[in-house]
């Protein structure tokens, strides 16, 4: 009984395997007939012209001033967004000129006469050397042009200075 079980079961399988194998076949000549009906495309000549690009959208985001343009989604009972003042600033493009800190202090002067060494703020300059300081101004860049017994003569941007030993060091 299992064994003609079985041979009906192989008997489906492999009519069902042809079948399916025919009608793939079938839908392939049937794509082939079709692509050689189509007429061929010309070709395209290459051209000298710039692609043209789609342009790429920017988001706008317009805070509200007051609550009838809008809420804070997160926080709709919050009125921060309406208490903020927006102040324009014009944008300058040429440099200020650096202006030298009051607080540049020469502690302390060191070496032979021909390789003296000055201690300015908390660095130690040699002449000719350039460096950044911490001033209260900032972070400004000094170079040490000359240095002599009791005194330094320094460079930020255009302007130059003379630090001088406090008396009686």
């Amino acid at each position: 009984m299992k064994a003609i079980q079985y041979r009906n079961s192989m008997k489906v399988l492999l009519l069902t395997t042809t079948l399916l194998s025919l009608s793939v076949v079938a839908r392939g000549a049937e794509n082939k007939s079709a692509l050689a009906t189509k007429p061929a495309k010309a070709p395209v000549a290459a051209t000298n012209a710039v692609p043209v690009v789609a342009e790429i959208p920017k988001s706008v985001f317009v805070i509200p001033t007051n609550p009838q343009e809008g809420k804070d989604p997160f926080f709709p009972k919050s009125t921060r967004l309406f208490n903020t003042v927006v102040v324009a600033t014009a944008v300058t493009s040429a440099k200020p000129a650096a202006a030298i800190p009051s607080d540049l202090q020469l502690k302390g002067i060191s070496g032979v006469a021909e390789r003296r060494l000055a201690i300015i703020g908390s660095r130690t300059f040699e002449k000719g050397e350039e460096r950044e300081l911490p001033t209260s101004a900032g972070r400004v860049r000094i170079r040490c042009l000359d240095i002599t017994t009791d005194s330094v003569l320094i460079q930020i941007g255009d302007e130059q200075r003379i630090l001088r030993l406090r008396p009686g060091i």
